[in-house]
């Protein structure tokens, strides 16, 4: 700790004696936002006339402009401007955290694309900038595409387009996110208990405050609902394993935005591959991303928009590799029903068995969870397995015959149950498993989560439950298990409660699942 306050300086340093051995110089300097607040930023300037293309850094919650370190000599040293600097709390800048608000983090951000542009008296290439950054500076990236005029292009990695859904997805609560994010801005929020993230979370764990001031707040901290309104060329960089800024949303934005785009999926944890930078496994998201920039910032015409849109690690080939569409033109959505044959609870393609409610009670404590939130096994080639029983307490599950033929489900399994809740607040969780045929324990595949509030207790009602997207290999002989559950700890704060009751059979619940048949 005694050690912190040298830090800076030293990487100070060290990032000069870089640069003089790359071709380029560091500069430190304080920039000041239009209401005053002083931030500490760095700029890379490539020796030479110019003009430069130019980029801004934005680094990720927690940590600072030096983060940024990892990756501007990368891109100073290939003839690139870049800007870093602190966000308002962080690091040595001033001001508090405002948790991205368009009012203050937003605006620092275009305060500094004035200072490049105009203030700087660097040789900057007109209409040449891009902005980039990872988690918390790609929430920065999205929100900036739809606000300046004046950048060219952005690649989001690891960012959020919808923060109510990062943060809450369906109203559950996300826990050891939620810790971790309170925790380590603690000393970046002074422990002030008017900041906006102490708001938040009164709001989410103690249902106090206004929750249309909450509402508010996401809203426009968002931007997944403006994504057709979005012209900026765009690579977004996400990850399968992600389980705070999910592959959903980004799926999705990719897919509504009108623009020229590519995006890259990952297989590693929160930011964890972009994150390292270019020198190890974010080689080729860093090496894709300069081709990138070199395209629309330097007019290089390296046929990159020839190249496929759309590249995903499968983790089953352990491998990335292209699809020509998003998504893809050969998986399509089967419908597969709950119900029951012989005894027996089962997912078919036909609707089985009349009629039927199974309650379904929290328990804290219960094999059928997602596992470890966070540092998410199957990001590492661990998988999470699965109980071996069918049902237990707090669980019970649905299973189809062994599968035909391989499959591989590539995308967002939607779930449409009918309930009765039996309780104002009840919470329902969704696994989806893959059993083998012979003794082996299930694995997980994904999983989904949908909280209600201020529900009728004994009125039947529908609940969609979107599953995190997944690519996974199911092999012959394998079957899929539908697991609900009342609570999944590791993942979501719990509700305790009577919870509530399944209905199904007769076609009232059933599972979409997006499958391709025979995958090579």
């Amino acid at each position: 700790m005694a050690s912190l306050p040298l830090l800076p300086p030293l990487a100070a340093r060290l990032a000069q004696i870089e640069g003089e051995r790359k071709g380029y110089r560091v500069e430190q300097f304080k920039l000041t936002a239009r209401d005053g607040t002083r931030l500490s930023a760095a700029v890379y300037v490539p020796y030479g006339e110019g003009p430069f293309p130019a980029l801004i850094m934005v680094h990720s919650w927690m940590f600072s402009r030096w983060q940024c370190h990892l990756y501007a000599p990368y891109f100073a040293s290939s003839g690139y401007i870049v800007l870093a600097y602190d966000c308002r709390g962080w690091g040595s800048s001033r001001g508090r955290v405002q948790c991205a608000d368009p009012d203050y983090e937003i605006n620092d951000l275009q305060d500094a694309i004035d200072w490049l542009l105009e203030g700087s008296g660097l040789p900057v290439k007109q209409g040449a900038l891009g902005v980039t950054g990872i988690s918390y500076g790609g929430g920065h990236s999205f929100l900036i595409a739809l606000r300046d005029p004046r950048v060219r292009t952005v690649v989001p990695m690891a960012g959020w387009t919808d923060l109510a859904h990062s943060l809450a997805p369906n109203g559950s609560v996300k826990l050891f996110w939620g810790f971790f994010l309170v925790l380590t801005a603690s000393w970046a929020t002074r422990l002030d208990p008017s900041n906006v993230l102490y708001r938040w979370t009164a709001a989410l764990l103690f249902g106090r405050g206004d929750r249309q001031s909450f509402r508010e707040d996401m809203h426009k901290r968002s931007c997944l609902h403006q994504a057709r309104e979005c012209r900026k060329p765009m690579l977004i960089v996400g990850s399968w394993n992600d389980d705070l800024f999910e592959p959903n949303q980004m799926l999705r934005f990719f897919q509504e935005l009108d623009a020229p785009k590519m995006i890259y999926f990952s297989n590693g944890i929160h930011g964890i591959d972009a994150g390292v930078g270019p020198r190890w496994i974010g080689r080729d998201i860093w090496e894709l991303t300069r081709r990138w920039f070199d395209y629309w910032l330097k007019g290089e015409d390296n046929g990159i928009l020839e190249e496929p849109r759309i590249r995903l690690y499968r983790p089953w080939k352990k491998t990335v590799t292209a699809e020509a569409s998003w998504p893809p033109a050969d998986v399509r959505y089967h419908t597969i029903f709950l119900g029951r044959e012989e005894g027996r609870l089962t997912l078919s393609s036909r609707p089985k068995g009349s009629r039927e409610e199974i309650a379904l009670r929290p328990r804290i404590l219960t094999p059928a969870n997602s596992g470890p939130s966070i540092l998410r096994p199957p990001a590492f080639g661990i998988p999470v397995p699965g109980p071996r029983r069918e049902a237990g307490e707090g669980f019970f599950s649905f299973t189809t015959s062994p599968a035909k033929k391989d499959f591989e489900l590539l995308g967002v399994p939607r779930l449409e149950l009918m309930v009765i809740p039996q309780d104002r607040r009840v919470q329902l969780n969704a696994l989806l498993y893959d059993v083998p045929p012979d003794d082996r324990l299930p694995t997980l595949i994904t999983y989904g989560t949908a909280t209600l509030e201020d529900a009728e207790p004994g009125v039947e009602i529908p609940l969609s439950v979107e599953l995190v997207a997944a690519d996974h290999f199911l092999p012959r002989g394998h079957r899929f298990r539908l697991t609900l559950a009342g609570c999944n700890s590791p993942f979501v704060l719990p509700v305790t409660g009577k919870g509530l009751k399944v209905v199904f059979g007769d076609g009232l619940s059933h599972i979409e699942l997006p499958l391709r048949d025979n995958p090579s």
